[in-house]
């Protein structure tokens, strides 16, 4: 039993893959574009991730090589171009998991506002009680 314990222990201790957070998703709930969003982890070891060329209301998943690993996200940031206006999106953690983000905006007054919001985009809900999804009292 040790032999096989001794065996598989290293595959468990370096199969980072299977232990890693998941890669980020995004979803542009706007009618704007974004070039590029960085996405920056807690630990000066792991270096930024990217999403580039995120189009008008479509959802975009980073590209491989992924290597966020077991790094916690503290921001991401990037900038949002609609109706010939650069928003600044910015989101702020103290370290988190989370991978999946939706950009949101309003106009108010003909002045846009836009900001970055975790989200279950994929629709990761748990059921509940025969319902696929809870009911709101």
């Amino acid at each position: 039993m040790k032999k096989l314990l001794l065996a598989i222990l290293p595959f468990l201790l370096f199969s980072a893959p299977s232990f890693a957070y998941p890669k980020y998703t995004v979803l542009n709930s706007t009618l704007g574009t974004i070039n590029k969003l960085t996405f920056y982890q807690i630990i000066s070891e792991c270096s930024p991730n990217y999403i580039y060329n995120i189009g008008p209301q479509s959802l975009k998943q980073e590209l491989p090589p992924y290597d966020r690993s077991n790094c916690l996200l503290t921001d991401i940031k990037g900038t949002l171009h609609i109706d010939g206006m650069d928003i600044p999106l910015e989101y702020h953690s103290f370290g988190t998991t989370y991978g999946q983000f939706a950009i949101v905006a309003k106009q108010i007054n003909n002045k846009w506002s836009a900001k970055i919001v975790s989200a279950d985009i994929r629709g990761d809900y748990p059921k509940t009680g025969g319902s696929e999804y809870a009911e709101i009292q």
